[in-house]
């Protein structure tokens, strides 16, 4: 049986936040509920990598406050 592209899509963006997840539990963090839900958002294929980046941010600007640090682009 032959997995869809879909399929493949969405098992790749399921491996991104696995990982993602992986290194910050490292650290000895864990998500909370509400960072959660954005990343099975981004999983599920309901947002983008961007849309979710921007989710998060606005989660974080609301739980600690407006902090901006300079990010670095890629070229």
């Amino acid at each position: 049986m032959a997995i869809s592209a879909v399929d493949q899509a969405r098992a790749q963006r399921e491996r991104e936040v696995e990982n993602a997840l992986a290194s910050v539990r490292m650290e000895g963090m864990e998500p909370s509920e509400e960072a959660s839900a954005i990343f099975r958002q981004y999983v599920e294929g309901d947002v983008t990598l961007e849309q979710m980046g921007q989710a998060v941010d606005q989660l974080l600007d609301r739980q600690y406050g407006s902090v901006r640090l300079s990010r670095h682009k890629r070229f």
